[in-house]
């Protein structure tokens, strides 16, 4: 009777608490240590990919951020489990009608857009602008890149350069551990933040 008033009075506070009678949240499950006999822990809904996707018109709004345990298979094209690709957690969003992983899902990634231009140079000498991200060059006698020094902001930049000349190296300057690129070979250059280095031999 005295675990019942108690359940009573902390659900009254809008508070429910378990192993503990006072909870600090709306929820609080508490472990205990005590006894290493039970395991402690929250389980969520576990349901195949399958089982998730046939219940697609029971999530609507008032289920946005429900959480559920996929245990097996795959989600289905232009459907709300479109996302779901392996075995994981993962919650519904309301806004884009999906089903998005959290740890250990397997859903595609998102990446961002590229943010740069791919130029294609057959000069003499070329220096890689502020809006460039691949740069192939394109001429028979190579090519001499002068990478301009930038700022501290611009710290982890890449400027992929492929070069693409039959014969002759590209010639690279203000770049450290690179002097030549050989021709038909690709090379990664980042900026630390104070200096071009080379990502590739």
């Amino acid at each position: 009777m005295l675990v019942g008033f108690v359940t009573i009075a902390q659900a009254q506070q809008g508070r429910v608490g378990i192993n503990t009678i006072t909870p600090a949240a709306t929820l609080d499950v508490v472990a205990n240590t005590t006894d290493a006999t039970r395991p402690d822990a929250v389980l969520v809904p576990r349901m195949t990919a399958a089982e998730l996707n046939a219940k697609n018109a029971a999530y609507v709004a008032a289920q946005n951020g429900a959480l559920v345990f996929v245990t097996s298979g795959t989600g289905v094209a232009a459907t709300k489990t479109a996302n779901v690709t392996g075995t994981g957690f993962y919650y519904y969003d309301n806004a884009t009608s999906l089903w998005v992983a959290v740890g250990g899902g397997a859903a595609a990634p998102r990446y961002e857009a590229i943010r740069g231009t791919t130029t294609v140079t057959t000069a003499a000498a070329y220096a890689p602008t502020a809006t460039d991200y691949f740069i192939v060059t394109n001429s028979a006698s190579g090519t001499i890149l002068n990478f301009p020094n930038l700022t501290a902001a611009d710290a982890g930049r890449t400027v992929y350069v492929f070069n693409n000349n039959a014969a002759g190296n590209n010639t690279v300057n203000n770049v450290t551990g690179i002097i030549a690129m050989t021709p038909l070979r690709g090379y990664a250059i980042l900026w630390s933040g104070t200096t071009w280095f080379s990502l590739t031999k």
